[in-house]
């Protein structure tokens, strides 16, 4: 928890909110010297998560391809946030797209006379 408390009233209320950031240096020293009690497939997951020594086209295996539920499951999810994503690109997209006003035209027109 963070050690910065802020005043309310006369009582001091520590702040709730906390983010640390690691380097892959340290995250390195950890896995050396946890690297004993992780398996290697835990092991390998902190590696692709602070992006350490694994190529960048690896994924990490799917669960529940045995069972014909969860694979159905799985899949429906996987196509929802797809098309989540989808939508949310176009949305930036589209966002980013200049739009041409009166106002923008008028300031425009101005400059091109200053020159």
């Amino acid at each position: 928890m963070d050690t910065a408390t802020t005043r309310r009233g006369d009582r001091k209320m520590p702040n709730k909110s906390s983010s640390t950031t690691i380097t892959s240096t340290e995250v390195r020293e950890l896995l050396r010297t946890a690297g004993n009690k992780l398996s290697a497939r835990e092991e390998k997951a902190v590696r692709m998560r602070s992006g350490l020594s694994v190529g960048r086209n690896e994924v990490l295996p799917r669960r529940g391809q045995d069972n014909p539920e969860a694979r159905a499951e799985l899949l429906a999810l996987e196509i929802e946030l797809k098309q989540k994503l989808a939508a949310r690109a176009a949305t930036v997209r589209a966002a980013a797209a200049p739009v041409r006003t009166k106002e923008k035209d008028k300031i425009i027109r101005a400059l091109r006379r200053l020159k």
